[in-house]
């Protein structure tokens, strides 16, 4: 009985979403029954690994000969042809396709990969392929998707895993009106995942924060909205600091550079108030993290998982989403996604400001509520290791 598990999971050095959600992956396929685990990252090489417990082995993607970025964008380009992509998939990743033919499970983190477009992916590659070259049982785990992103692609490759999962019912049910049945709702493992003390230079004690996340994805490229933007965030900090006599800890969750250099911009406009903080060590690990959030009497987050270690923590939450996977989790907490997510492609004014001020008012409910429902909703997430146990036997 070959009771070895592969995770493939996309760049989680930096992301700190991801190694949380791997994090709570790797624990729960512990738990399943695993007597051995192997993570397999984007963006780790042959020497690197994410010193994440339990876990016994790092598969780098990518094979040895593509270490170039030149070589791996010239093989990306060839997989835009849809034919020519199993085989390019096949060149880039061999390494990691050989290695895989040793283990009994191969998780496939789905996340919101499915999400962003229409064209296949490396993962109905890594599907087709792993199916063909070993004999693996392959579980498709902890999707987000939209009804229109569900494509033939996907349909085709979906009967060839064994079973999936979505992580918020939004997603199960726009999966399973497609006509998928392999398939149970399993929330996020990140909120499995406890946190980690940690005494950090960047949090003076004894201030009430009001913590923020902001992502470069939500500023986007176009400046006119990245100016709404920033400016709708400079109306809210100066509602929380002035009006509300609270303090701000700007929080980071993607590292090497994306979140502090948008959360540099709020920082060096109100660092002489004195009520504004922020987390600028890029060392820290996702369970740190984690505890840093759940230090917060409010969240005000744009990274999905930086939002997830606030729920999960009982932090009263606003969530600044744009995909289905905010909406959901939020439905799925509360019974609705009003008053809990904004859309950030709706900010042009006073919505943050007017967000916070409902949360501030409701802070009681709220925080009651995210207690009464954390612990049969974690319970729900690490119902996942039952069928990562189904799939060793």
């Amino acid at each position: 009985m070959n009771k070895k598990v592969l995770i493939i999971i996309g760049a989680a050095k930096y992301n700190k979403g991801s190694e949380i959600l791997l994090t709570g992956t790797v624990h729960l396929a512990k738990k399943a029954g695993a007597d051995y685990i192997a993570v397999s990252s984007a963006d780790i090489t042959k020497r690197e690994n994410l010193f994440l417990p339990l876990v016994d082995k790092y598969i780098p993607r990518y094979s040895d000969f593509v270490k170039k970025a030149i070589i791996r964008k010239l093989f990306h380009f060839l997989s835009r042809f849809t034919f020519l992509m199993d085989l390019m998939s096949l060149i880039l990743y061999s390494g990691l396709i050989s290695e895989a033919k040793n283990y009994g499970v191969i998780i496939l983190i789905a996340a919101d990969n499915f999400d962003y477009n229409k064209r296949r992916n490396f993962l109905n590659s890594m599907i087709n392929i792993l199916r063909k070259k070993t004999e693996a049982k392959i579980l498709l785990y902890d999707f987000s998707i939209n009804k229109d992103n569900i494509t033939k692609d996907l349909l085709s490759d979906c009967p060839k895993v064994n079973f999936l999962t979505a992580r918020d019912s939004l997603s199960f049910q726009n999966l399973k009106s497609a006509g998928i049945t392999n398939l149970e709702y399993c929330p996020d493992p990140a909120f499995t995942v406890k946190p980690e003390f940690i005494e950090s230079a960047d949090i003076p004690n004894g201030f009430e924060y009001v913590g923020i996340n902001l992502s470069n994805l939500i500023l986007g490229s176009d400046k006119r909205k990245s100016k709404k933007i920033l400016n709708a965030y400079f109306g809210l900090i100066e509602n929380i600091i002035f009006k509300k006599n609270l303090n701000v800890l700007l929080i980071p969750h993607v590292f090497n550079g994306a979140d502090l250099s948008v959360l540099e911009i709020l920082y060096e406009k109100y660092k002489k108030t004195n009520k504004v903080f922020i987390v600028k060590d890029e060392q820290l690990n996702a369970r740190q993290l984690k505890y840093i959030i759940s230090r917060c009497r409010f969240f005000i987050g744009a990274r999905t998982h930086a939002t997830i270690g606030a729920y999960s923590s009982c932090v009263p939450t606003l969530v600044v989403g744009y995909s289905i996977k905010s909406k959901g989790i939020a439905k799925d907490l509360f019974g609705t996604d009003k008053n809990y997510v904004i859309n950030a492609d709706d900010i042009s004014g006073d919505e943050l400001s007017d967000g916070f001020e409902w949360l501030y008012q409701n802070e009681s409910e709220v925080r009651n509520t995210l207690q009464k429902i954390m612990p049969e909703y974690i319970k729900k997430a690490e119902s996942v290791s039952e069928i990562i146990n189904k799939l060793l036997k």
